[in-house]
């Protein structure tokens, strides 16, 4: 956990580095992963930009199918003039010299490996094959770990061995699987069909401890297969919702009689859905045996060749929880309903994934979701969570340029002074976060420009000399929470994790004036954590005794404030009620079962939170989710807390929308003498959700915290 150590990454005055023959390697890096036509032109730019180091990777085609024990004759190339490895490594070095090399490897299989190992591929339910193996697939598995082994040896062998920093592998699916990101649930493959059959019957002891989990008397081993999509869909919108086992009855408008309700919530409990979350834990183990193998291949290659490399991985993508992919990318799909791609690909609770001492490493795209001038930069992956364990996180800086002739990707930089402003920007984001980055090209040319270049040197300038600015960190930063198990209570659907959890960051956090870091709720056990006088946890949906523990030993004392999400302590893990929230927020809650759209409006009776926001400010969203978790009537106030705005929902319930309870002395910046200590904090409240900036700066403000920017 905290004390991982490696030999080829230093702790260095707080900022983890890549160390390469005892010496800090560059963070100034350019990958060019798609080597045909003019990429030797491209390759000399960087290098006359002072780049030195390189990423490199195996011809796609047929190099990497040789390496994968495939014919390479069989492989046939859609693009002319491909460079093998040796060559690109043997031209960078002709030009630099002092070149150092990433290898960027593919877990993929190769297309001839799809199209003879059709059983192992992953396929949906009605018989579509996608690019990519099926996770669990015992063949796959044994494959590409000889696949790492023979690139690690074959690299190592050559007259450029010497020069190899590490090993970083770049799969298709980023850590998720590509079924998935089309809007696929279940991988219906023979292989997977196989794996979670024999999974179930080493879960249960008896069918007779199936049949009660899945309160079906006719299952049994032999007929338990993979869920179906429609299935659920069919089942989650005529299955009664329940709270504590029993179906939830409401009276109607347009009924005059209590009818049972029809349709799924959005938090469920796990009576509603055993076999669909029996899959998800079934691939969450699978998830992790997939990415143990990828990294541990790797490491055993490097240690059986004698050499000390850091290697890596594209995975964790948890604040992007939600993903909508298909909406985000392709403009298709409704953006909301789509499957969570991230639960249904196992990469959920992936505390222990981050722990391994194999993996020192994670590197990913930055977020695409909204990366026009203007917004706030960031990973795709997992930053300050790697951070924490001293470990690196790469991000890909693939700022695309008006260079790119005829493209009209979202977020391009359109003239000179956007690419100046934007290099600038993800330039400063690695430097304030203790992160590294790399220039990409995905096949255009983003860099052609004089003036492009011209940019790219002077950033080259301040990346090479990041291995020596320190990194410090600030207790008056906001710690953005997110529970990563939370998708384990939902409905399986995108919907409120895309709001919550992408958008609450890009549209509140990253414009509050106060710097933020991002963290899994499991880091809370690190002994390495750092304090915060601002907490804020957007989808903490179970609260049991291990947590309120893990709250109470770092976030509920020395004066911090905590804001809580609108379902915050919906679940204990197994029924939905309100008990968790009652405990968690000291005010009695209640739920009402109803989906609602959610939004509130802040009303200032005197609080410093409120006092410096707009009168009737309003902020939520446009879709609908139940049940709604509320405070009882009045109970804010009975509870000595203090209302700072009203919900607005439906006609079932009016209620506070916002409130603020102290307990102790309550938060530090409340301006009552007295040191904070155990016992003493405060708790915000929202019913709706994205919080906006200034609510989230005078939250900071109120918990003592410098701010560095008041406009957004």
């Amino acid at each position: 956990m905290s004390d991982f150590k490696s030999n080829v990454i230093r702790h260095v005055d707080g900022r983890p580095v890549i160390i390469h023959n005892d010496e800090p390697v560059s963070q100034a890096a350019y990958c060019d992963y798609f080597v045909w036509g003019d990429w030797k032109d491209r390759i000399r730019q960087f290098i006359e930009s002072g780049v030195k180091v390189f990423f490199i990777k195996p011809h796609r085609w047929k190099e990497a199918a040789a390496l994968w024990g495939m014919n390479p004759e069989d492989q046939k190339s859609p693009r002319q003039d491909i460079y093998t490895i040796s060559e690109q490594a043997e031209f960078i070095i002709k030009h630099q010299p002092d070149a150092l090399f990433q290898i960027r490897t593919n877990s993929s299989p190769p297309p001839h490996w799809l199209r003879t190992y059709t059983d192992d591929v992953q396929t949906d339910e009605d018989g579509v094959r996608y690019c990519d193996a099926s996770i669990s697939s015992p063949r796959f598995l044994q494959d590409m770990s000889a696949f790492f082994h023979r690139v690690v040896e074959y690299c190592e062998s050559q007259p450029w061995g010497e020069r190899i920093v590490g090993y970083l592998d770049a799969g298709p699916g980023e850590g998720t699987l590509i079924m998935t990101l089309g809007g696929k649930m279940f991988d219906c493959s023979p292989a997977n069909e196989l794996a979670y059959n024999q999974w179930i019957r080493s879960r249960y002891s008896s069918e007779a401890e199936l049949q009660k989990a899945w309160a079906d008397s006719a299952a049994t081993f032999e007929k338990v297969r993979v869920p179906r999509d429609k299935e659920w869909y069919a089942r989650q919108a005529s299955t009664p919702p329940t709270f504590g086992g029993k179906p939830v009855e409401i009276k109607s408008m347009v009924e005059e009689e209590h009818a049972a309700t029809k349709g799924l919530f959005h938090w469920i409990e796990r009576a509603n859905a055993p076999r669909e979350l029996d899959y998800c834990d079934f691939m969450r183990d699978m998830f992790l045996q997939k990415w143990r193998t990828i990294y541990g291949s790797l490491a055993d290659a490097c240690k059986k060749a004698g050499v000390d490399r850091i290697t890596g991985c594209d995975v964790t993508k948890q604040q992007l929880m939600g993903w909508p992919i298909l909406s985000s990318f392709d403009g298709t799909g409704d953006g909301t309903s789509q499957p969570n791609v991230l639960q249904l690909s196992g990469s959920w609770n992936v505390g222990e994934l981050l722990d391994d001492e194999n993996l020192p490493s994670i590197f990913t795209p930055a977020d695409y979701t909204a990366r026009t001038v203007g917004y706030a930069y960031d990973a795709e992956g997992l930053t300050d969570s790697l951070i924490l364990r001293s470990k690196a996180m790469i991000v890909e800086n693939d700022c695309r340029t008006y260079s790119s002739l005829g493209s009209d990707s979202q977020g391009h930089f359109r003239n000179d002074k956007e690419v100046e402003a934007g290099l600038l920007r993800n330039a400063a984001f690695t430097l304030s976060r203790g992160l590294q980055s790399y220039w990409c090209i995905p096949g255009e040319f983003f860099y052609d420009e004089p003036d492009v270049m011209k940019r790219i040197t002077q950033t080259t300038d301040v990346l090479d000399k990041l291995n020596e600015f320190p990194h410090r960190e600030t207790r008056d930063a906001v710690a953005f929470v997110i529970d990563d198990e939370s998708v384990q209570y939902e409905n399986f659907s995108s919907n409120f994790q895309v709001m919550s959890v992408i958008w609450q960051r890009i549209l509140g956090l990253a414009q509050c004036g106060v710097p933020y870091r991002i963290f899994l709720l499991s880091d809370l056990k690190n002994s390495n954590m750092p304090d915060y006088k601002t907490w804020f946890f957007p989808n903490m949906f179970k609260v049991d005794d291990e947590v309120m523990a893990m709250l109470k030993a770092k976030v509920l004392r020395n004066g911090n404030v905590a804001i809580f999400g609108p379902a915050s302590g919906i679940t204990d893990g197994e029924t939905l009620s309100a008990d968790g929230a009652s405990k968690l927020l000291g005010v009695p809650m209640e739920i009402i079962p109803r989906s609602a759209v959610r939004h509130a409006i802040v009303q200032d009776f005197g609080h410093p939170i409120t006092a410096e926001l707009p009168a009737g400010m309003t902020f939520g969203d446009s879709r609908a989710f139940g049940p709604t978790l509320v405070p009882k009537e009045w109970a804010v106030e009975n509870a000595g807390g203090q209302p700072l705005g009203h919900a607005t929902g439906c006609w079932g319930f009016n209620r506070t929308g916002l409130f603020i309870k102290e307990e102790g002395l309550g938060a530090a910046g409340n301006a009552k003498p007295g040191d904070r200590g155990e016992g003493d904090y405060a708790v915000m409240w929202s019913f709706a959700m994205p919080l906006p900036a200034n609510l989230i700066r005078a939250a900071a403000r109120y918990a003592g915290s410098n701010i560095w920017c008041e406009e957004n």
